[in-house]
């Protein structure tokens, strides 16, 4: 009798539980590294829009409506936020394991506004974004650069609930 119970909930057991880890449906809510590639793709399709400050398209974009239009593109939802903001939203955590699509602030000097673009090449510390000298291209953080000569922090978005 004994055996035969736990035979049968061995049974129950084994038809419920997935067979393995990758039977299992990824969570929903849960970041891939293709999601972050996608944004960094979008991103780079805003190459050569001129810098508008205040501006919201492709007819011209500043830093911080550019980094909302890709997020919102691939984020169905996603809130704007001006470069300063990013600094204290719970949507975001600071990283020092940067990856691609992850965004990158440069936190005001001496009363100034706070530049930001999106991560496209960590190895290379590359980022994207709207600059008002050059509008949205991909430029260096590297150490020695014009942007890699100033402070920055690298924030990664969290998932949602």
């Amino acid at each position: 009798m004994y055996r035969k119970i736990l035979l049968c909930a061995a049974i129950c057991a084994a038809s419920i539980l997935p067979a393995s880890a990758n039977d299992s449906p990824e969570p929903a809510n849960v970041l891939t590294s293709e999601d972050l590639s996608t944004v960094a793709a979008e991103a780079k399709s805003w190459q050569g829009t001129r810098y508008r400050y205040g501006g919201k398209d492709k007819n011209g974009v500043d830093c911080s409506h550019f980094v909302y239009a890709v997020y919102n593109r691939i984020f169905e939802g996603y809130d704007y936020r001006m470069a300063d903001e990013y600094l204290r939203d719970p949507d975001f955590a600071p990283t020092k394991s940067p990856i691609v699509g992850d965004v990158i602030i440069f936190p005001s000097v001496g009363g100034g506004s706070a530049h930001m673009g999106i991560v496209t090449d960590v190895k290379s510390r590359k980022f994207i974004g709207a600059q008002s000298s050059t509008g949205v291209k991909e430029t260096s953080f590297a150490p020695g650069s014009y942007w890699g000569k100033r402070p920055y922090r690298i924030l990664s978005l969290l998932p949602s609930d």
